[in-house]
């Protein structure tokens, strides 16, 4: 028989001491969600719900949680659960899952697979919504996207800016159903030219209770073409109500009282290649 040496035989004794630890965290991680799809096959959404950690919860909100749970809860029977991925201090877990029985064909949608995530906050084991948090926050950051100002737009916004109206401009404080806030912009915006129009943007001047000072300017693009996002072009005579992530009300320096002012300073012709739509691409079906 083979002597071990000492160096083998440390390392041997230093995993039986870490493998009850990592054990018992896969078993946390397990209840944890086991627990999560007993109350969400049951409907208990309030129980479920409480079970989420902060982040999810204020970022998700209860709205988008129950479009969550309630799938969950309808697939529970056909879902099996493959082995528990822990992080190296035990403290994070990913549980996937895959379809079975009459279901086993949705293995093959990537948008419908269903995977947990579970974290250790203190002593408390909590699921992390990560794949939903990870879409809201992608969301946000699109929606926040700065257009550069070329030359080319501005001159065109001169040849058409009198036959486009923007009426009913707002900036306001927005509160949405997860408790979080966020200035948002809306305006209607209608296209009198005989040309589809890629972009338009309007420089939004946010004026003191006079109505004489600009205590702060901002160009806005109320329409930006985002053909992979089905955002297409403003066709002739088409009108479309906007709304947009505004300016922070608190950043403006003065007392702004809510009055605006405002023109379109940008415009872009619609080229041939942003009139294609995604369904006219025939795309193979997912």
């Amino acid at each position: 028989m083979k002597r071990l040496s000492l160096f083998t035989f440390t390392v041997f004794c230093f995993a039986l001491l870490l493998c009850p630890a990592c054990s018992t965290s896969k078993g946390e991680a397990e209840k944890t969600v086991d627990s999560f799809m007993e109350l969400v096959k049951a409907k208990n959404f309030a129980m479920a719900w409480d079970m989420l950690d902060k982040e999810s919860q204020d970022i998700v909100g209860k709205e988008k949680f129950l479009e969550d749970a309630q799938n969950i809860g309808n697939n529970a029977l056909f879902l099996k659960f493959k082995p528990v991925k822990m992080n190296a201090e035990g403290t994070q877990a990913i549980i996937e899952t895959e379809y079975t029985g009459q279901k086993v064909a949705m293995n093959n949608l990537p948008e419908a697979k269903i995977t947990f995530y579970v974290n250790k906050n203190e002593e408390k084991w909590q699921l992390n919504l990560k794949e939903r948090v990870d879409k809201i926050k992608e969301e946000m950051k699109r929606d926040s996207i700065e257009i550069p100002i070329d030359p080319e737009l501005i001159e065109t916004a001169k040849l058409y800016k009198d036959k486009i109206e923007v009426t009913n401009v707002r900036n306001g404080e927005v509160e949405f159903g997860n408790g979080l806030s966020q200035y948002m912009m809306d305006a209607t915006v209608k296209n009198n030219s005989d040309k589809h129009l890629s972009y338009v943007g309007v420089l939004v001047k946010f004026m003191d209770d006079a109505n004489q000072k600009v205590l702060f300017e901002k160009t806005f693009f109320l329409i930006y073409t985002r053909q992979i996002e089905e955002i297409y072009p403003l066709a002739p005579g088409e009108e479309k109500n906007i709304i947009i992530p505004g300016y922070d009300a608190g950043d403006i320096e003065g007392n702004w009282t809510g009055k605006l002012q405002w023109e379109v300073n940008a415009v872009k012709v619609a080229t041939p290649a942003e009139m294609i739509k995604i369904e006219d691409l025939n795309l193979p079906k997912k």
